[in-house]
């Protein structure tokens, strides 16, 4: 079995961004933690933008797919992953999922890095024609149903509960649809949440 087929980041900044440079403005900061998918906020200042379509893993071991470009704080001990293959947004929120035990066995006490992991194997779904184990054998169109199908399931559960409670036909207001397509342009990162898995 092949290890799985990502490249680590090491980060290159010469300082570490702080909330207090948290101004709302250029690329997402990413930190460690659950709170938000991890993004402290959004941040101008000067500092390496990592790629989009990768995944960040923290010091407790949460792991989210980043598909926007992104900074990072230095002092939480965030690192980032990049297939060596392109995904979508679908495929890296599956492979996010790999890494959902990595919150039980990392924290404060054994904090989660490149070195701790970079040896783990992973599985990941084959073709059903598949005789070897490479990356033209990996079934990628898999990974993408799983995940449409589970956001189908859930956008079920959700049409059930807003039905139920009378939530069914709500009208927004044009600042609440302003601030709902804000977010989804800005926020579909998708990702782990440790505590939810």
């Amino acid at each position: 079995m092949k290890t799985i087929i990502l490249k680590h980041h090491k980060i290159y900044c010469g300082f570490d961004i702080q909330k207090r440079h948290i101004n709302h403005k250029g690329e997402f900061v990413i930190t460690a933690g659950i709170s938000n998918n991890g993004v402290l906020g959004q941040s101008d200042i000067k500092a390496k933008v990592f790629e989009s379509h990768t995944i960040t893993i923290d010091m407790f071991g949460c792991a989210f797919y980043r598909s926007f470009a992104y900074k990072m704080v230095t002092h939480a001990r965030v690192f980032s992953l990049k297939p060596k293959f392109e995904i979508n947004h679908k495929i890296g929120l599956f492979l996010s999922t790999l890494f959902f035990g990595y919150h039980k066995k990392f924290g404060y006490e054994n904090m989660c890095s490149w070195a701790k992991i970079k040896n783990d194997k992973v599985i990941l779904p084959l073709k059903p024609t598949a005789n070897t184990q490479t990356l033209d054998d990996i079934d990628f169109h898999f990974m993408e149903k799983f995940i449409a199908e589970l956001e189908q399931c859930r956008l079920a559960e959700l049409q059930a509960y807003l039905k139920a409670t009378g939530l069914e036909n709500t009208t927004l207001s044009n600042a609440e649809e302003n601030a709902l397509n804000v977010f989804n342009n800005k926020n579909s990162g998708g990702g782990v949440i440790p505590h939810a898995a």
